[in-house]
This record gives structure tokens, sequence and C-alpha cells, in this order.
């Protein structure tokens, strides 16, 4: 073992000490130079001078294992220029870290920061929209249906059913459902409908599409309950209704009015629209009168005939070609056949297809929707005067631009209180634009969308219609974050560690949510006293369809033996009718009442 004894012995076998003893001018010039370098660019009054300058320091500093590899009698010229390169990288690493690996580091350190629980939400950003709205799997709708517990709605966030509590949320509202084609409005129509018949209610089924499924899955229903079924198909060359019987000459006048579009609209044109009217009010009389007199019910083709409609062709040619065109459809000129009003009156279910581009249809289906407001007051009316049991009637309105008309649309005020509640469906607000001539699309949506307290929004594609219906879901309050951003001498930018919070407010169920909504995904929009919003996330799954029901069979073209003047005659004696059978099946249930399933 060497012991040392003196500081030359160590110098002379300490290589280290050697190589630094010997290069110590370079290291105090490398030091110095380091230092002094920020405060060209300016940067010694800057929060991280001390870091940067420490950084150009040891980045130049790398000259010593340079001259520790060098041997020692290389030529100071060399040395020189390995410290020279050595001290340039260290510039040219220390300006990279100031322009990017800084601002790259203060931003992965903010996604470290722990947040302060004052925040309360933020605005949603399109890009992330999988992370605001969960997803939620479909399910069997009917393993929900509990009468209950409340009228089934859908499946909250949180996979929780959403119920109507109190029943007269259910009765006492019209319902309505938003949303682009193929986001699943049918899909929520078939277990509301389906809840509605096991309430006992008459359910009447306005489809200008033709539904695949819907029929079959009513049909399926309504023998389960025992109830009636009616399938209706307009567009079929084949004898089903007859449109005009069991009519008073008021109510036949205003729904042909109704379904010609014959309104005053306050221009010029109102005073061919009055003369139009006095013929359709000449011609409902003429009808009556026709009907009245004899045990049969002749259909529109038959009284046409008989009244020589054209004979006033020059001189009403509107409702002349509106009723010739009424005349040479099949299906409601059904001689002696059933009236609506006996089929609503019998209760259960009716499901009418019609067609959605066909202007024809359109007024055929105008006029029914016409015609069962009517009966819904006449009921209503029998029953305050007669005592007669109330009838609780919901159409079901799919794409219902196809079947309003102006009488409809002013009824929304008031037709709860005849028992008639109005299920419709509509894609979007410039839709309502292809209302009838008579019938302003703003009055529409005022009286649609102001009357239907229970609303059901689905994914909306135009960007008017989403920010209305995320302007119905009500506000919140929120912290608005507002991150400061400073700039360094080197024209680089880094989030400083101060943030400023802002309150403010948005939509509950904003744009970016509305249009991103995925199929059978909705929003759920009614003040309800036992709810803590007024709006929630609402999943819609379809129903099973037994394949074994045909629910698309033709209504048979019976023979109707018994004339009346309205839907009142069938309101005050269903009573009796009923109660001789009531010792029968369940055949003859009727949906003039509400049903046992409530209890």
């Amino acid at each position: 073992m060497i012991m040392l004894q003196t500081a030359k012995q160590l110098m002379e076998y300490s290589v280290i000490t050697d190589y630094l003893m010997n290069n110590i001018g370079y290291l105090v010039a490398a030091g110095c130079l380091s230092y002094n370098l920020p405060q060209l660019f300016k940067l010694k009054s800057e929060t991280g001078y001390t870091v940067r300058a420490g950084i150009m320091s040891v980045a130049s500093l790398s000259i010593i294992p340079v001259v520790m590899v060098l041997p020692q009698t290389y030529p100071i010229v060399l040395k020189l220029v390995a410290w020279g390169c050595c001290f340039i990288g260290g510039i040219a690493f220390a300006t990279y870290g100031a322009r990017k690996l800084q601002a790259r580091f203060s931003l992965l350190f903010s996604r470290f920061t722990v947040k302060s629980s004052v925040r309360r939400g933020s605005k949603t950003d399109i890009r992330y929209m999988d992370k605001e709205l969960p997803t939620i799997p479909n399910y069997n709708p009917l393993k929900f249906v509990d009468l209950k517990k409340g009228f089934f709605i859908g499946l909250d966030e949180q996979v929780k059913p959403i119920y109507l509590k109190d029943m007269d949320d259910w009765y006492k509202r019209h319902f309505l459902i938003v949303g682009a084609t193929r986001s699943g409005k049918g899909v929520a129509m078939q277990y509301l409908g389906i809840q509605s018949l096991m309430l006992g209610e008459t359910a009447v089924f306005l489809d200008p599409k033709g539904d695949k499924y819907m029929p079959h899955i009513f049909k399926d229903q309504c023998e389960k309950l025992g109830v009636p079924y009616i399938f209706i198909d307009l567009t079929q060359n084949v004898p089903q209704i007859n449109l005009i019987a069991e009519f008073n000459s008021r109510d036949l006048k205003n729904c042909l009015v109704e379904a010609f579009s014959q309104r005053e609209v306050g221009s010029e044109s109102d005073v061919y629209r009055k003369k139009e009217q006095e013929f359709l009010d000449s011609f409902a009389n003429f009808v009556t009168e026709q009907n009245n007199s004899k045990n049969s019910s002749k259909c529109l083709a038959e009284i046409s005939q008989d009244y020589d409609l054209n004979r006033y062709a020059d001189k009403y040619k509107s409702s002349i070609s509106d009723l010739n065109k009424l005349c040479n459809i099949a299906s409601i000129n059904a001689a002696n056949s059933k009236s609506l009003s006996e089929l609503i009156a019998n209760g259960g279910c009716i499901y009418i297809v019609g067609d959605l581009l066909d202007e024809t249809m359109k007024k055929i289906q105008r006029f029914i929707f016409c015609r069962i407001v009517q009966l819904a007051r006449n009921y209503s009316n029998a029953a305050d005067r007669n005592g007669a049991k109330e009838q609780n009637i919901t159409v079901f309105a799919d794409e219902l631009v196809a079947h309003i008309s102006r009488f409809v649309a002013e009824s929304y005020t008031v037709s709860l209180g005849w028992n008639l509640k109005i299920v419709s469906a509509v894609q979007d607000l410039k839709l309502l634009r292809g209302a009838p001539a008579d019938l302003d699309p703003e009055f529409l949506k005022g009286a649609v969308f102001g009357n239907s307290q229970n609303k059901l929004f689905y994914r909306a594609d135009d960007i008017d219609t989403a920010d209305f219906l995320s302007d119905m879901t009500g506000k919140i309050q929120i912290e608005e974050e507002q991150k400061i951003v400073t700039r360094n001498s080197l024209n680089s930018e880094k989030l400083d560690k101060q943030t400023r919070l802002t309150q403010s407010e948005r939509n509950y169920f904003d744009r970016n949510m509305i249009l991103n909504l995925k199929q059978f995904e909705a929003v759920f929009c009614s003040a309800l006293s036992y709810r803590s919003t007024i709006a929630s996330l609402c999943k819609t799954s379809p129903i099973k369809v037994n394949e074994a029901v045909n629910g698309k069979k033709l209504i048979e073209h019976a023979t109707n033996n018994s004339n009346t003047l309205n839907g009142e005659h069938h309101a005050i004696n269903n009573q009796s009718s009923k109660s001789t059978t009531s010792g029968h099946s369940q055949t003859q249930k009727t949906s003039s009442g509400k049903s046992d399933y409530l209890f």
C-alpha cells in the first residue's frame, strides 16, 4: 500500500486533479462566458434565468471529458477547438430549451395540477364529446314498464329508469318528440303507445311513412290486452272506411275547410277563400241531408255524383278540384262502412297509414286529424251534459306537418281539457314551414312547443334547431378558466403558473351535445316537481317484434247498420252497450276510462 504523504504525490496520482489544474484557464473562461451570455439576450430579469444559465454552463463545461480524453501532449490549439465546439453545442442546446422544451414542460406540468373544488363545470369541446355523453347500452323497455311506478320514458345517464310518477303528467300534458331522420323518434313512440293502451286510452297512430315494425308491435299488444286493433292504409286501392259518415253539417264543413286550407290568412285572396267556404258549407249540408234521410251512409264519391260537382267547376275551382281528388281515393269511399266516429268509440288502437309525399293524402290526413279533435270535444261535451264516462284519446302524429291544420294547432291550448293529448314528432324547425298556406309557421311553432310540456329531443342535424332545443334545457353556472401565457425574449410562449377563473353560464345541454347524441339517445325535458333538473339524458331502445303477428291486415269493409250525427251518440250510448257485456271476456274492453293496470 502506497502512503501519500504530500500534496505533490497526491497530484501525481490523481489524473482528474492533474487535468483540472492544467486546464483551469479553459474552465474559468467557459464559466464566465456561459454565465454572462444570457445577458446578451436580456434574459437576466426573467424567471428561469438561473436555470438557463446553469444549463449553458454545464453544457459548455463539457470540455472536461474532452480534455481528459485528449493526450496532454496535444497542442493547445486543438484543445481550444474542442472546447469551442462543446461551448457552441451548449449554446444551441440552451436556446432550444428556451424556445421548445420550456413550453412543453409547462404544458406537461399543467396536466398534473390539482384543481380547486371551486370549479363548477366548463364549456364543452366538440372533439371530446365521448367524455361528456356517456354510452348507455340497449335494453328491453318492456322490463321497465310498470304503471304502478309511473309512466316509463327511458333510462338516464345513471342507467336508472325515468318515470312520470304522477299520471296527470301524462294525461294532462302533450308530448313532443324532436329529432333528425333515423335518430330514434319512432322507438320512443313504440313503448309510449303500449303504455297508453295499458292505461285504457284510445290510441290513434297517424303514420305518413308506413313504419315497418310499429303496426305489428301494437297488434301484438292489443291482442294481449283484449282490445280492438284497426289497421287502415289510405294508399291502398281498397275501400276501408266511410270518411264522411256520422257528421253534422258544421263539423263536416270545418273538416273540409281545414283539409283544403281555405281559412282566411289576412290577404286579398280571402275574398275567394270565403266564397270557397260558402260552397263547402252548402255541400256539407247536402251530405248530411243525404246520409240522414236513409238508413244507409253514402260515400263521398256517391254523394258528389248526386250533387253534380262539375256544374260548379268554373266558380269554385279549388274546392271542386280537391273534392274530385278525394272521390278518386278508394280507401275512404267505402259506402255503408264504419266511420271514424264508430272506430274511436270502440276504443283500442287505430293505426292509419298515409303518404308524406302525396298532396291528396295530406288533405285526407288533415281531415282525419281535425275529425279526431272534433270527436274528443263531442265526447267531453256529452260527459259534461249527460254524465257519460270520459274517454281518453291519444293521437300519435309522426311527421306532424303532414297532418297539421290551423284548427288542430289552435286546439293545442284546449284539447287537454277534452281528454285529448297529442304525441307529435317533428324533424326540425325549418320543416314547420311546410305547413298549409293558411297556417303561420311561427304560430305553429309556438302552439306545439309552447303547449307540449313533455319533450324528448334526439339528435338534431340543423344548427338552428339544435340551438333552440339547447335553450329549452335551461342554464347552468360554470367557472370559465382563463390561462395566462407569457413570452420570453426568444419569442417562445409558455403557460404561466397563475390561472384566472370567471363565473359564466352555458346551456345545460349545449349545441355540441344536441348535435352529437347517438342513435336512440335523447334529452328528456320536463318541469317535474319530483326531479332535480328540468332536463336529463334519456336512452330509448326498440322493442322486439313478434314475427307471428301481422299488424298490417286491412280493416274489413263492414256494413254500418246505424247512422248518427256525430260522436256524442257513441259517447252517450257506449255505457249501456258495455254494461250488458261486462260478464264476457276481455275482448270487450274499451278505452273509455282508465285501466286497472294502475293498481
